[in-house]
């Protein structure tokens, strides 16, 4: 098959993911899509330059570009509480954050969006006195005074807090200010794609929606294969992660929840306008 007939679709290489792809990959035609692995920020960026179809993708790369992309309906990555892999780790109270430089992962732009909403809305801290830094371009193994993680490393961190931090879920945060869910990452795809991937497109929609219906009586089968990815989470947490912190859902709450994220967003300057959400179809 010519490979310009392939539906290429971005994989996210972390924990959160693992459930929802190990059975879209048992359940979705191979011959027709193949996928790429990423973390978010990278598949940013592979799905802005065209060199991917369509992936769960961060929210705010959709609020950055809504021209160029669709959202897949009924789906995303969310938290409707806590999240567990995404934190701020500090060794001093949130609300005394003034003054101090805050390290960051560039590997997610939708939670450096969310922190500087919490700090700068919900604190009402000044902007002008907190400094961010790339945690990447630290040359130090200590963690400095505070800094945002995301992903497995974050939930490393969640169940094993470094001594003299402060452990603060920006998941939590989100839902104690606002009452709402949290959508971390939508599935995204982009609208100049030929025909023939729209139809996989649509395909595909339809597949995850059915395959996250039956996720929750699947979980405890997943744990094995999980388990030896990642050894030195006991599987107990890693369940306990997918049923209790992480949800797939895009249903009224979540868009609502989203909405309030870029319109939040917006008057912090941090987003030039609050975008519309184009969904695909149900029926191409």
């Amino acid at each position: 098959m010519n490979t310009m007939s392939f539906l290429s679709i971005g994989e996210i290489n972390f924990l959160n993911c693992l459930p929802l792809f190990s059975l879209l990959k048992k359940n979705f035609p191979v011959d027709s899509c193949r996928y790429i692995p990423g973390n978010p920020a990278q598949l940013n960026r592979m799905l802005a330059d065209g060199r991917i179809d369509i992936s769960p993708s961060s929210s705010m790369e959709y609020a950055l570009r809504p021209e160029r992309y669709f959202i897949l309906p009924r789906l995303s990555i969310a938290s409707t509480k806590e999240v567990r892999s995404v934190l701020l780790l500090s060794r001093n109270p949130i609300e005394n954050l003034e003054g101090t430089t805050i390290s960051l992962t560039s590997q997610s732009l939708t939670s450096i969006y969310l922190l500087k909403i919490i700090l700068f809305h919900f604190y009402r801290l000044n902007r002008r006195v907190i400094h961010f830094t790339a945690m990447e371009d630290s040359r130090s193994r200590q963690f400095p005074d505070a800094v945002m993680l995301i992903g497995d490393q974050a939930l490393h961190a969640f169940c094993q807090p470094p001594p003299g931090y402060r452990v603060y879920d920006l998941g939590s945060l989100w839902h104690q200010f606002t009452r709402l869910p949290f959508v971390y990452a939508l599935w995204i795809g982009r609208q100049d794609m030929p025909e023939k991937k729209l139809r996989l497109a649509h395909e595909l929609a339809d597949r995850l929606y059915q395959l996250k219906t039956l996720l929750p009586a699947q979980l405890t089968t997943l744990l094995t294969d999980a388990g030896r990815q990642y050894p030195k989470i006991p599987t107990e947490i890693i369940l306990s992660y997918w049923q209790e912190a992480i949800s797939y859902e895009l249903g009224d709450r979540e868009k609502e929840g989203l909405r309030l994220f870029y319109s939040l967003a917006h008057q912090l300057g941090l987003l030039e306008k609050v975008p519309t959400l184009h969904f695909l179809h149900t029926n191409p």
